[in-house]
């Protein structure tokens, strides 16, 4: 018990020390000596230059570090801010603490009357039912959900708790009886929405979600890759609040019992978390690992319908190994803990005073829901054909299976083709098709073509391009999944690298995930739509090509989770002509070749952004840059763009692969590059891969 305890404190420090970042250290400073400062006085009067109008404070600030003068006048112009004021991250409750244990060594007034807007604050954003938005008293989103997520509202009832009790540092006419006894209140009516909102599953009670919906109390959505789900790192938070009352009442009780045995029931044993590399370095790993001697550990998320837990990217996709997702959330989010463990010595000493009739038998020392078979750890997605509405079995014309969609299908129209190998050439000339394969490495479309050798080169009308599967003008909204797709003409029919798509497009938002896109020659994966003015998503495939330009999007282009495999010649080409916000990102992706490869080329203007990509020492130490040194087929007004953050190459970079992003037009934070900045906000492909999730789940 000992040893997990210790465990479980040392993981909770590190994991606090990261959440609120070392900068902030002065503000949790208690000692009177500092307090009584220059330095303390200067740092609560830019507490205070930070404080807005409405009380609160904004969050993620270093706000002990010395400002400039020009930093001090926008401070002071941010001040009737009123949409960023917050509790998330420790944001206000931190400034307020600070500013009481400034008060009571100081007994500067100012600090007392900063610290009774704040107070004022925190009372003002509570709903009726007694729970806290993450933002107020302008939201937006899903900050108007009641928020459990990284302890907001539980900082909060501890706080007004404290504040009523007048424990240190709130004593001493801090505040007056009568916002005592607000505070009291709030944190009651705190307790009754804690109560109300916590999960029931065929009546039983259960645990809580980061957030839940202020009307219905029902779990809700926050970010991309918190999903409705149950929550143990809050709601142990939260029972450890409940656990706190004096003199519990039945509903507490029962609560309280109810939560642990949720707990012991789904820990997880016999695993444990391994991060190897630097905190922010490209090195940085972290892994689940079997490890029988290790306490349990619970995930940070369970989902709704099995209960067992899962990680997530920003696309909002639940996996269920932590490899499935980027480095960046991978290394950046706390996808297991150990923080219930702390609640079993504290739940049986509050069991066997306030209720041992209903005392709950749990564990450290047993077995694990992963270890008695009441969970699948890593359940595998099913699909259902029932969802499909057409199946292709091996023998059968996918062709076919497309005509049978609707010329303008309103609703998607999705097609599962079974595991197979499929001789055929696949024109897609209607929109909102999505074609799912069974199994990625054995549902196969393969075809020997070059732009010479095609068999079809009209189809109902109209002109058809190179390549196993073509999408016409027109196809736009479609999804493929769950393929390799396989321009085998360079090594059946004759030994070239000339054009020979695998996937060739004419259409936008064009979706093409968890596939294989092998071509044996220039160009497998070609999105042109006309004017290049496409939009087009990858995310986890496996290029590979002996050829030149075998990613080579013309307009937008996100992929993240990419395997790309070369050999001697550029592996990715961008067109951007004609718009400056053109560009390819590529993140959490891998890059490797048979020989000395150059990481790209481009002939016209382009913008690539790279971001944690790991390059091997085949590819060459050299910056992506105009293929030709005679020639000069178009002007790049813009200059060479080619920007990076978090790439590593084996055997080190002449200096090309360093961070710069703030070099960029934009100049976005690495976290910011995501899908919908990608395409400025004016497609959501990974909403609707979230939407399709039920077929194409991989």
């Amino acid at each position: 018990m000992n040893r997990y305890l210790f465990s479980f404190l040392f993981c909770l420090v590190a994991f606090v020390a990261q959440a609120q970042h070392p900068r902030n250290l002065p503000l949790r400073e208690t000692s009177v000596e500092f307090l009584r400062s220059d330095e303390a006085r200067r740092i609560g009067d830019q507490v205070l230059l930070y404080q807005r109008v409405t009380g609160g404070w904004p969050k993620n600030i270093d706000m002990a570090r010395t400002l400039t003068d020009a930093e001090r006048e926008q401070v002071a112009n941010d001040k009737n801010r009123r949409d960023d004021s917050t509790t998330d991250n420790g944001a206000t409750t931190l400034q307020m603490q600070f500013l009481a244990r400034l008060y009571q060594a100081t007994h500067d007034k100012r600090y007392r009357e900063g610290f009774q807007r704040a107070v004022d604050y925190l009372l003002s954003g509570q709903y009726d039912n007694g729970g806290w938005p993450q933002f107020w008293p302008e939201t937006h989103g899903y900050q108007w959900h009641i928020t459990f997520n990284d302890d907001a509202m539980v900082n909060t009832m501890n706080l007004l708790r404290n504040i009523a009790e007048q424990q240190e540092p709130y004593g001493n006419k801090l505040t007056d009886k009568a916002m005592r006894q607000r505070a009291m209140q709030a944190f009651y009516k705190g307790v009754q929405c804690i109560l109300a909102t916590q999960m029931r599953i065929d009546g039983r009670l259960t645990i809580w979600c980061q957030q839940h919906d202020r009307h219905t109390y029902e779990p809700a959505p926050a970010r991309a890759y918190e999903l409705p789900s149950y929550c143990t790192q809050e709601s142990a938070s939260i029972v450890k609040l409940l656990m706190q009352l004096p003199n519990p009442d039945n509903g507490v009780k029962q609560a309280v019992h109810a939560a642990m045995a949720w707990f012991d029931r789904y820990k997880l044993t016999g695993l444990r978390i391994e991060r190897t590399g630097e905190w922010g370095s490209p090195d940085r790993d972290t892994r689940l690992v079997a490890d029988p001697q290790s306490g349990p550990i619970w995930g940070r998320f369970y989902d709704l319908k099995y209960c067992e837990p899962y990680v997530c990217d920003r696309d909002g996709l639940p996996r269920r190994h932590l490899q499935d997702i980027g480095p960046e959330r991978r290394n950046g989010y706390a996808w297991y803990g150990e923080r219930p463990a702390e609640l079993y010595p504290l739940y049986e000493a509050w069991a066997n005073k306030y209720d041992p009739d209903h005392k709950v038998t749990i564990s450290l020392a047993t077995k694990g829901a992963n270890e008695t078979g009441l969970i699948e750890m890593f359940r595998a997605p099913r699909k259902d054909m029932a969802d499909f509405n057409v199946v292709v079995s091996p023998g059968e014309s996918i062709q076919q299976a497309i005509e049978k969609a609707p010329e303008q299908p309103t609703e998607p129209f999705k097609i599962f083709i079974r595991k197979g190998t499929y001789q055929q050439k696949v024109i897609i000339d209607r929109p909102n098709i999505v074609l799912v394969g069974e199994q990625r490495d054995s549902t196969i479309l393969v075809l020997a073509e070059t732009a010479e050798t095609r068999a079809i080169t009209e189809y109902h009308g109209k002109p058809v391009g190179n390549g196993v599967v073509v999408l016409q003008e027109g196809a736009d909204d479609c999804v493929i999944s769950g393929l390799t797709i396989y321009n085998n003409y360079g090594t059946t029919i004759e030994n070239t690298t000339k054009h020979q798509m695998a996937v060739f497009g004419r259409a936008t938002r064009t979706i093409i995930v968890n596939s294989n896109i092998w071509a044996d020659g220039n160009d497998a994966l070609s999105l042109w739509a006309p004017q290049g003015n496409g939009m087009y998503y990858h995310a986890d495939l496996f290029l590979r090509c002996p050829g030149v330009d075998f990613l080579c999007p013309r307009g937008w282009c996100y992929a993240t989770r990419c395997r790309f495999y070369g050999d001697g010649r550029a592996i990715i080409w961008h067109d951007g002509r004609g718009d400056e916000s053109k560009k390819l990102v590529i993140t959490n992706s891998q890059f490797d070749a048979k020989r000395p490869t150059p990481l790209g080329r481009y002939h016209h203007d382009a913008q690539f952004f790279l971001l944690n990509c790991k390059l091997s020492n085949q590819i060459l130490d050299q910056n992506i840059s105009y293929a030709y040194t005679d020639r000069v087929l178009d002007p790049c007004p813009w200059g060479q763009r080619a920007y990076y953050y978090g790439c590593k190459r084996e055997g080190g970079n002449s200096g090309w692969l360093s961070n710069n992003l703030e070099k960029s037009k934009q100049a976005p934070e690495f976290h910011a590059v995501t899908a919908q900045w990608a395409f400025d906000g004016k497609w959501d492909p990974e909403q609707r891969l979230r939407d399709l999730w039920y077929v194409v789940a991989y």
